[in-house]
């Protein structure tokens, strides 16, 4: 079997647990180089030492997908510490449910900004540094089965993922 990410550098939002935290073990144990973003700077910190006590390397930085300036400043600062960009994983986002009337607007707009936006402003922060890598580059963009199905009291957190769908395939 081949190794795809051997070398790669690989950004990945939401990297500071679950499973953000996973792909960062998983590829970094691959040999990839990876910048763990997250909005809880700390948590970041704690993967990617955890991946350099094993011998692996990774940095990491603290966050928020929601603002597109912190987006562009993580691309920047990934290709200072890797000299490129070979997968962005837009794995950060949240999830939000309860009947749609009783949701308040502040839970809406969270999910929204985390969900879509912060999907959309990686994919643009990164997306000049993708195409100076390819071929061989990869844009990532994790959804879930709420994206391929509504269900009851998941609205707006199915919304966001099938957004997430649309963008992928429109990009």
């Amino acid at each position: 079997m081949t190794n795809h990410v051997e070398g790669k550098s690989i950004i990945i939002t939401g990297a500071g647990g679950g499973f953000g935290r996973l792909v960062s073990e998983k590829a970094a144990a691959l040999g990839a180089k990876i910048m763990c973003a997250d909005i809880d700077a700390a948590a970041a910190e704690a993967v990617a030492s955890a991946i350099r006590a094993d011998g692996g390397i990774a940095r990491a930085a603290g966050v928020d997908v929601r603002d597109i300036g912190q987006m562009k400043g993580l691309a920047t600062a990934t290709v200072a510490e890797f000299g490129a960009i070979d997968v962005m994983v837009n794995n950060a986002g949240i999830g939000t449910g309860g009947p749609l009337a009783e949701l308040e607007k502040d839970e809406i707009d969270r999910c929204l900004d985390i969900n879509l936006r912060g999907v959309l402003y990686g994919a643009q922060a990164v997306y000049p540094y993708l195409k100076a890598s390819a071929p061989g580059s990869a844009l990532i963009n994790i959804a879930s089965a709420a994206g391929l199905t509504g269900g009851s009291g998941m609205s707006v957190y199915s919304a966001t993922k099938f957004a997430v769908r649309g963008i992928a395939e429109s990009l």
